[in-house]
């Protein structure tokens, strides 16, 4: 089976949710490369230096929105400033906890987000991405 995706890029500060949602792509074969940050800022970096490198960039990021340094929303503000053609092409699925309604309905109305879904992520959400 081909992978869905060439690279999905997961950010998020949560250890065992990063080991989860890697082993369900794995498993899964969603991706050919699967790079992991645990914080935006780190994220932000690795896109900025890959910006014009298509191969190094994600097809799909999941990203949480609570955590240190860098929260999703912050890191969404620094995404929409990188210069870059490539970029504007990665899928952003924000993948959270948070039962807060302003938290849904601001992600919802962000154009750079192709969705909003709940933790735990199982491989069928994963695969309907």
């Amino acid at each position: 089976m081909v992978p869905k995706y060439n690279k999905i890029l997961i950010i998020d500060d949560n250890y065992i949710d990063n080991y989860i949602t890697s082993a369900i792509i794995k498993k899964n074969n969603l991706a050919n490369n699967l790079v992991e940050f645990d914080n935006g800022l780190k994220a932000i970096e690795y896109l900025e230096q890959n910006k014009d490198n298509d191969q190094e960039l994600p097809d799909l990021i999941l990203l949480d929105l609570y955590m240190p340094l860098m929260d999703g929303f912050e890191f969404l503000n620094l995404f929409e400033k990188i210069d870059s053609t490539s970029t504007k092409k990665c899928k952003i699925c924000i993948v959270s906890s948070s039962i807060d309604d302003n938290d849904i309905i601001k992600a919802k109305l962000d154009k750079n987000i192709y969705t909003f879904v709940s933790k735990p992520l199982t491989a069928e959400l994963l695969n309907s991405l």
